[in-house]
């Protein structure tokens, strides 16, 4: 097999790219997925606003993840990187949301730019293990060097022209309109009820529910925002609308208003629910019925904390969240590491993460729910009264205490305990 590109086709070249290029571009190709989330760790500390959020690392990373397969294949096949480049639809819709969201252009292309730095990093790692001697590495390292830079220069050119196709597009969209609409009444600026309406094409006089959907990964080949759509729509059906205000939030998640004339029971709340087969991988946050344009970004600022709320917990995906039912999570963890000191005081070594001590909270914090009864205690765990009797009995134990002291940071503390959890260090080093 012969390397398409000239730069290639020299003898030493040709020998180099067959015996250590090839199998480096296989090995990157392999472990691409965990080059691109210690490549995304790298870029996120040197542009910390870009890479605010959990869904713009996601969205970062998988981006950054295509590019590396797409070169990892250029590279196999000894393709022209300058012909061969392409965009992968992460890294098209990275593009392009970058373009929506008005970042500037010279963030974006610092961004790849930091991102190709890191990788490159990673591939001469990857050249030093296949590379028989230090002649044979060097061979590589300059030709493997050259060939990255070539392809990334190329798909850099198609990232500035896709940028500026779709930043025209959308300035010129009636999008535009309803997103800078959107971002006037949420940042609490004066803006009449009539033009928001006319704007928006939605009565803003209303009373309002609002909700956000999103997804925690991109997968290439999905629409993600037809996955989230479908999600709003069942919500708003169950609500009695059937066309709520969709405002997309990037690509992973969507803003939403559902209107209604009047009240919205509680118990309509309660119980939404959407179809998980038309939306997998969905999950949605939704705040408390609000009137006018301050209920409509009220109700917005409470789908973002439930929405907060339910990353914290890990809630499963398919289940919709209520602020209503989330508010004292909200609220206690404004401050996160607060939050966990007072979790760690108030319940000392009954916070600890063994089974057999988190049982005992568990029951702990039925029996306080259920008004300190062990019948009903019993009840809702399947468990004999004794079995209560004796749990409750180690908890104080273990809380050196009796139940009747700061019974109320008592059961604060145990509402929280999952919600303040240290995460996992599962990260990749660059």
């Amino acid at each position: 097999m012969e390397p398409e590109w000239s730069a290639a086709r020299g003898d030493d070249e040709r020998r180099v790219w067959s015996t250590v290029l090839r199998p480096a571009a296989a090995e990157l190709s392999e472990r691409a997925s965990d080059i691109a989330a210690a490549v995304t760790s790298y870029t996120s500390e040197r542009l910390p606003d870009l890479l605010a959020s959990a869904e713009a690392l996601e969205v970062n990373r998988a981006s950054t993840e295509a590019s590396i397969r797409d070169f990892a294949e250029v590279l196999l096949a000894g393709a022209d990187p300058y012909e061969a480049a392409r965009l992968g639809s992460p890294t098209l819709a990275y593009a392009q949301d970058g373009a929506q969201q008005g970042i500037p252009l010279t963030t974006l292309m610092r961004s790849y730019r930091l991102a190709h730095a890191a990788t490159a990093r990673h591939f001469n790692a990857t050249l030093d293990v296949h590379a028989r001697n230090a002649d044979e590495l060097r061979l590589a390292s300059e030709l493997g060097s050259a060939w990255m830079f070539a392809y990334v220069d190329a798909a850099l050119c198609l990232v500035e022209e896709v940028y500026a196709a779709e930043r025209d597009r959308w300035l010129r969209s009636a999008a535009a309109n309803q997103a800078e609409t959107i971002r006037t009444i949420l940042a609490g600026q004066p803006i009449d009820a009539d033009v928001a309406s006319r704007r928006l094409r939605y009565e803003v006089g209303r009373v309002h529910v609002a909700a956000i959907a999103w997804l925690e990964s991109h997968e290439e080949g999905r629409n993600t925002q037809a996955i989230l759509e479908a999600a709003i729509r069942d919500v708003a059906a169950m609500i009695g609308n059937r066309k709520p205000l969709v405002h997309s939030l990037g690509i992973l998640s969507v803003a939403a208003w559902i209107s209604s004339h009047g009240d919205v029971p509680s118990k309509v709340l309660d119980e939404l629910r959407f179809a998980t087969a038309t939306a997998p991988g969905v999950r949605v946050a939704i705040g408390e019925p609000a009137r006018g344009i301050a209920g409509f970004r009220a109700s917005h600022v409470e789908a973002l904390e439930a929405q907060r709320v339910a990353v914290l917990a890990a809630r499963p995906v398919g289940g919709v969240t209520r602020y209503h039912n989330a508010s004292l999570g909200a609220i206690a963890t404004v401050d996160i590491e607060q939050a966990r000191t007072f979790v760690r005081r108030e319940l000392g070594r009954l916070g600890s993460d063994d089974e057999t001590t988190r049982r005992l909270a568990a029951t702990l914090r039925t029996y306080l729910d259920e008004n300190c009864s062990r019948g009903r205690t019993a009840k809702r765990l399947h468990v004999h009264e004794n079995t209560v009797a004796y749990r409750i009995r180690q908890a104080e134990q273990t809380l050196g205490r009796s139940l009747e002291k700061r019974t109320l940071e008592l059961r604060v503390a145990l509402s929280l305990v999952d919600l303040v959890a240290e995460p996992a260090d599962v990260g990749v080093s660059p």
